[in-house]
């Protein structure tokens, strides 16, 4: 049990021994003073009385324990102050380089499946609160104990793959152009394809309409049509062939279609090119990922599923449902009548939802592609024997996850349905900097990183700092700016702001370690708990150490709680008071020696807990900046 939880448990036994109640009752209704000078701890007694408290409070008479120093009762609360020095020699007796870091006792395997972009064009900015989000909750997970493996979901099926590899044909399958990155060449060419494909079909329609509708149609021909001239300003002459070869094509949509079907069937020589440039675009994804420092245990490709039959096993079970209905001409599944109350609550969908029906087949029979990831999430859960997994997709998903837990249910696989978290997270706007996805107008991770590069130099050249840490900075950056904010909120920030040095953002917390990396690099002395004076632990330096000691607690509650915007909260507030209390005392210019040794531990304990906090959300912390 951690140093906090040991003094939790102190007070409770006492609490409980004295009042005549549970232990376990008392050890939960313990709180945080919402103020300093209120004490440490604090319990709101009638949570734990029934009738006259005056009477029932003179059984806690004054109390000194281990770790807890004094208990006062206030009112209708009873609040504890930690003894400071048993807190200090407790926690520093035994820091080791993995201080906080606190394993669960039962580990679990759990799948974390996150970013999972098509492979269609470069990884944008739609695509970076999924990635980060997704890789600190594999690494908290990690640093807790469990077993984590870690997926990216190919979607290498469906109409937009189509439409790139139609586009490629037409250009003779070329191989991506030296000296340019591979998804975002191959954006170019979807768009491109994309776009032209658009125009052709709007041209057609405009020839059959009334006069009133030509003149809306008209409008969208002509955004569609500056669309197209700013494409065709990226590379004319891939431009011009491309259009030149999709005006002249008789019936595009038809051979896209081909081209869907043959490869849904396995088509050995449209597999060899299709997987070809997929593998081309998941290069480039992988060079951009390396930026966040990502990485993914396995690649699982969409086509694979549909290959091995996995997806029309799951089909073929979900037709002979009996929640099988007709639904607007198609076949669907009726999961608003077959989910009683009961496991509604089991699966966490909230009571009186109405659930849409889950559509199983398009009216041309192919598969819609919830069916497929009722079958990709058996297949998870399976291949990795997961308790648990876990899907980081945008909140417009909420209802198709919901329908997948109940499908999961209604196909005898309750297990898998109770244990598939959603893991949720609202879209991100950067001050600035628009885009829409459709018609290739994105902005890519790429040049997000290009421009927070550019501001992180500029700041390093005015401070004379370290350029070797750049792409650290940079991370930093986007990181906690991500991380900080819970995750089902809207998320908006400029990129200015968040590389700054001085106050809330990932450099800060970076320069706060650094600070305290530097003050221990330039000590010679020896820590030694035996020099230290504790008469001096008083302030700053108490407060400080409260916090250190709360680490572990922290820690553990972010990751149980899925709350990785606890933990950097925490982090912030640490980086607060150690620069608060160090801008007013210096460290290694202290005279007095025990008072010099005190202070020295305390940025010790600092410089452990930041490096451990920072690890756990992928920040890598810097000796000096």
């Amino acid at each position: 049990m951690d140093i906090i939880g040991r003094a939790k448990k102190e007070l409770a036994e006492y609490v409980a021994t004295q009042l005549g109640i549970s232990e376990e009752e008392v050890f939960k209704n313990i709180t945080y003073p919402p103020r300093e000078e209120l004490g440490d701890l604090s319990l709101a007694l009638p949570s734990l009385i029934k009738g006259n408290i005056g009477e029932k409070t003179k059984l806690l008479q004054e109390y000194k324990g281990e770790l807890i120093e004094k208990i006062e009762i206030a009112g209708i609360y009873l609040n504890a102050k930690l003894n400071p020095r048993n807190l200090f020699v407790s926690i520093f007796s035994k820091l080791d380089d993995d201080y906080g870091l606190e394993k669960v006792e039962k580990p679990k395997r759990i799948v974390v499946e996150h970013t999972s972009a098509n492979p269609i064009h470069p990884l944008h900015i739609g695509h970076l609160r999924n990635m980060i989000l997704g890789d600190a909750l594999a690494r908290a997970l990690r640093a807790r104990g469990h077993s984590v493996n870690v997926r990216f979901y190919v979607n290498d099926t469906g109409r937009q793959v189509a439409v790139l590899i139609y586009g490629l044909k037409l250009l003779g399958f070329p191989d991506p152009e030296p000296n340019v990155k591979k998804d975002l060449w191959l954006g170019v060419i979807y768009a491109m394809t994309n776009v032209i494909l658009e125009i052709k079909k709007l041209r057609e329609e405009l020839k059959k309409l009334s006069e009133s509708e030509y003149r809306d149609k008209v409008r969208d021909l002509d955004e569609l049509v500056a669309v197209a001239n700013d494409l065709r300003n990226k590379n004319e002459a891939l431009f011009d062939k491309l259009a030149d070869a999709i005006n002249t094509e008789e019936d595009p949509e038809r051979e896209i279609g081909e081209i869907i079907k043959k490869y849904e069937e396995g088509d050995n020589e449209l597999k060899k090119i299709i997987r070809k440039y997929i593998s081309y675009a998941l290069e480039g994804f992988n060079e951009t990922l390396s930026k966040l420092s990502i990485k993914f245990d396995n690649f699982d490709y969409e086509s694979d599923l549909l290959w091995s039959n996995k997806v029309n096993e799951i089909l073929v079970a979900l037709l002979s449902s009996s929640a099988k209905i007709p639904y607007k001409g198609v076949t669907a599944l009726d999961l608003d009548s077959f989910l009683g109350d009961e496991v509604r609550s089991k699966l966490r969908i909230p009571k009186g939802l109405k659930i849409p029906p889950l559509v199983l087949m398009r009216s041309d029979g192919t598969t819609l592609y919830t069916v497929r990831d009722i079958a990709y999430t058996i297949f998870k859960f399976n291949q990795f024997n997961a308790d648990l997994v876990i899907n980081v997709i945008a909140e417009e998903q909420y209802i198709p996850q919901i329908q997948l837990r109940g499908a999961l249910e209604i196909l005898g696989y309750s297990r898998f349905a109770e244990n598939l978290l959603h893991y949720s997270y609202g879209m991100v706007n950067i001050q600035g900097l628009r885009m829409s996805g459709r018609l290739g107008k994105i902005i890519t991770i790429d040049e997000i990183y290009e421009k927070l590069d550019s501001i992180v130099r500029n700041k390093l050249k005015e401070k004379g700092g370290n350029m070797e840490n750049i792409n650290d900075i940079s991370n930093a950056a986007l990181r906690y700016t991500i991380l900080s904010v819970s995750a089902n909120k809207p998320l908006s920030f400029d990129l200015n702001r968040i590389t700054s040095f001085e106050q809330n953002s990932g450099p800060y917390l970076q320069y706060t370690y650094a600070r305290a990396a530097n003050i221990l690099a330039k000590s010679t002395e020896s820590l030694s708990i035996d020099k230290v004076d504790f008469n001096d632990l008083v302030g700053d330096k108490r407060k400080i150490l409260l916090l250190i000691a709360k680490f572990p607690e922290v820690f553990k509650n972010t990751v149980d709680n899925l709350r990785l915007e606890d933990l950097v909260a925490f982090l912030r507030e640490l980086s607060d008071v150690f620069n608060s209390w160090y801008d007013k005392e210096r460290v290694l210019q202290e005279q007095d020696p025990g008072k010099r040794m005190l202070k020295l531990y305390i940025v010790k304990g600092v410089s452990v807990v930041l490096k451990n906090g920072l690890g756990v959300l992928g920040i890598r912390s810097l000796e000096r900046m």
